[in-house]
């Protein structure tokens, strides 16, 4: 299953628990699966480490699903995505 989008909405930082909080709403060929997150990350983090994170819990979300925990079904990014949660790539 090829996911096709990822979709950051609601990003906050909770200073109560010191956390980033966000939903994520990724697009694939048959669903729309929207799952949240919460990182114990500095406050000052940048933006775009901080969407990364987010991006890279999300994937981790949904590997655990039984799914594709299994096996039944592999998971994979097209390459928009794929580009957008390892970043720039260094020189």
């Amino acid at each position: 299953m090829q996911i096709t989008g990822i979709e950051i909405i609601d990003t906050r930082f909770c200073t109560a628990s010191g956390r980033h909080r966000a939903s994520l709403r990724l697009t694939l060929p048959d669903r729309v699966v929207t799952l949240f997150c919460a990182l114990a990350l500095p406050e000052a983090v940048s933006p775009a480490l901080r969407d990364r994170a987010m991006m890279a819990d999300a994937l981790r979300q949904m590997r655990r699903m039984p799914e594709f925990r299994s096996g039944r079904m592999a998971l994979n990014m097209a390459a928009p995505v794929q580009a957008m949660v390892e970043g720039p790539r260094a020189a």
